[in-house]
């Protein structure tokens, strides 16, 4: 990660922290020129994170919400590339289902000048995100909501998921092992990944190159009942070739989808 983004994370946390950030505290923790400082939050506004005012910044999510801060500035620029391929599977009045996680969100962010397509998903960033410009009809799954995450989960949000036809489902995992799937923290996830799995005609797995080779507690998909996994960059061929073998396509940046 490079030191801008290490800055740029750590400021975050003094934001959420204390609701707000002026442009001189910037300036002196960081000992960094005022330009830098202005820079680092035009970039955190750009990302949704913050509101610039006057003389520095203020949160635009409650402290709890760290979580999803953080990652969204980490790894920025992978989940950039992994959205940008992510964009080249989207297609006019398609009925999509956007899960949680800050790698979908980027994707999200990215929609608003498509063609009219119909987006289905469980996190409220993405919602808002997704109904930027008004162009695409958006529906939020209801069920108990999770602050940390700022997803719901539950009963009532798999129930709407069985009413309806996905054409595409992309999603965000944790761990992505080379013969034995897709892995969450969550047990959660099990529960929506086999939802969408019996609606869905494609799932699509958003993960950049740090989750691979990892298996955490939970398998929520085997790599059979994945059609893509779009990553940052090429793995290696041994686990390219275990991953495809088993049934799923790796996009990456040097090899976009057709």
């Amino acid at each position: 990660m490079s030191l801008s983004h290490n800055r740029q994370k750590k400021l975050i946390e003094m934001i959420q922290t204390d609701g707000e950030v002026r442009i001189r505290d910037v300036i002196v923790h960081f000992n960094i020129s005022e330009e830098t400082a202005r820079r680092d939050i035009k970039q955190l506004e750009q990302d949704g994170l913050v509101v610039r005012v006057h003389g520095g910044a203020v949160a635009t999510q409650q402290p709890k919400l760290l979580a999803v801060s953080s990652r969204a500035i980490s790894q920025r620029a992978e989940k950039n590339a992994i959205a940008e391929i992510a964009l080249g599977l989207l297609k006019p009045g398609q009925n999509l289902f956007l899960g949680g996680g800050s790698t979908v969100l980027s994707l999200a962010r990215r929609i608003s000048a498509l063609p009219e397509m119909r987006i289905v998903t469980n996190m409220v960033d993405i919602a808002i995100a997704a109904a930027d410009g008004r162009r695409h009809r958006v529906v939020m799954l209801g069920g108990e909501f999770n602050p940390d995450f700022r997803t719901v989960t539950g009963f009532l949000g798999l129930r709407t998921l069985r009413e309806q036809q996905i054409d595409v489902a992309f999603i965000g995992v944790n761990a992505v092992h080379p013969t034995l799937g897709v892995f969450d923290h969550e047990q959660v996830g099990q529960d929506l990944a086999a939802t969408l799995s019996e609606q869905t005609r494609k799932i699509v797995v958003l993960a950049d190159h740090t989750k691979f080779g990892l298996s955490l507690r939970y398998r929520i998909l085997p790599h059979s009942a994945i059609s893509s996994i779009i990553t940052d960059r090429k793995p290696a061929p041994d686990v390219l070739k275990q991953i495809e073998a088993a049934g799923a396509q790796i996009l990456y940046p040097q090899q976009k989808p057709s």
